[in-house]
């Protein structure tokens, strides 16, 4: 077991990168849990603006479109001047100012043209289409009302008691929704950490084995090939499982026992599924990459390359029909479909989704470390002709 052990002593000078890589994540990780949690309500909340109106008509179709608007809005009282116009836009005092011309109640009751309502909003921001919007709502149901026979003051007062119907807003979880519990937030970016740690961290313990001198002196040797890599892959195992072991203890000591639930195993199972994708990627880049100065490109590049494609960092409901029909060539893509049917079990629900996800992640890592074996057999021969 030589080769054995000194896989561990290369790796322990390379605890120093791997450190760091989990240091980061799990400060992101505790950061994007944490917000992810706060935010959920506030993801829901009715946007609130400031405005400021001038009513030159005073009219009663003209008063109850202000009521209209100030009702989720806040209305605040500004001079009136261009010039007072603009330093409260600018300022941000308000965000937009509206003036209802004379003749605009008369226009809406006459079915006509309606008279322009004029918006003053800092160029480039959404106020204007928003204000524009509900003011065109608010005339659309006037008119609809006095086109069915009602006088304008019982137009008005249906337009007021349809103002005052609020809808129910509630939340609910779901594959496609945006709620997630706090254990999907330490879960779902492992894909990236796992090929950053491993390819750092194990890649440059592989380049060592494969220099052409060591691997010139090694053929001379009683080593057979086939065992000098069985305690490679022997030792990529082992210090694979340590990475998860580690990783099991941070989420357990910001979770506690939470982890140790049955989605909480799932997950476990779910990521140790994925470090054979990971562990996979770092034994054939061993294998092939030459000088360890190009690991740390290789890891980021292909981290985040299956990490945005394959719906780690962006989510699947972002990503265009083209983009989803590649991912499914990613291991990354797989995992994080299980990561979401696991967030969305329920007691007593169907998981054969999910083994066939885990299944195919393994067989992603399989495949990768049988290229990196056939790889280190033929260069092997080629060293020995």
């Amino acid at each position: 077991m030589q080769v054995y052990k000194l896989f561990f002593r290369i790796l322990n000078k390379q605890k120093g990168q791997m450190l760091m890589y989990l240091g980061i994540f799990l400060g992101v990780a505790a950061i994007v849990s944490t917000q992810g949690q706060s935010n959920d309500k506030k993801n829901f909340e009715a946007a609130s603006y400031a405005f400021s109106v001038f009513d030159e008509d005073n009219s009663r179709i003209s008063r109850n479109l202000i009521n209209v608007l100030a009702k989720n809005n806040d209305k605040t009282e500004i001079e009136d001047g261009e010039e007072s116009i603009q330093d409260a836009l600018y300022s941000r005092w308000v965000n937009c100012v509206i003036r209802i011309p004379k003749g605009f109640g008369k226009s809406v009751e006459n079915g006509g043209e309606v008279e322009k309502i004029e918006l003053f909003t800092i160029p480039g921001t959404i106020y204007s289409e928003t204000f524009q919007s509900l003011t065109n709502q608010y005339i659309m149901l006037i008119q609809g009302y006095l086109a069915g026979g009602f006088s304008t003051e019982e137009a008005v007062m249906k337009a007021e008691l349809a103002n005052q119907v609020e809808a129910e807003v509630t939340m609910t979880e779901g594959s496609g929704g945006a709620v997630h519990s706090i254990l999907y937030y330490w879960f779902a970016y492992i894909p990236y950490i796992f090929v950053c740690i491993c390819v750092v961290g194990i890649g440059p313990i592989l380049i060592v084995f494969h220099r052409k001198e060591i691997k010139e002196r090694n053929t001379c040797s009683s080593y057979s090939l086939m065992r000098m890599n069985l305690e490679l892959l022997a030792g990529t195992v082992t210090a694979g499982l340590g990475l998860c072991v580690l990783f099991f203890l941070m989420v357990f000591a910001v979770m506690g026992v939470e982890v140790l639930s049955l989605k909480g195993l799932l997950f476990i199972c779910n990521m140790l599924c994925f470090l054979v994708v990971a562990l996979g990627l770092a034994f054939f880049v061993g294998q092939v990459v030459k000088k360890t100065a190009t690991l740390s490109m290789i890891s980021n590049v292909v981290g985040l390359g299956i990490s945005f494609l394959g719906g780690v960092f962006v989510p699947l409901e972002y990503l265009g029909d083209g983009i989803i029909k590649a991912a499914h060539l990613l291991p990354s893509y797989w995992y994080i479909i299980a990561v979401r049917t696991i967030d969305t079990y329920t007691p007593g629900g169907n998981l054969s989704s999910l083994w066939m996800s885990m299944g195919i992640e393994v067989l992603f890592g399989t495949a990768l470390i049988a290229a990196g074996l056939a790889f280190s057999k033929v260069k092997m021969h080629q060293v020995v002709a």
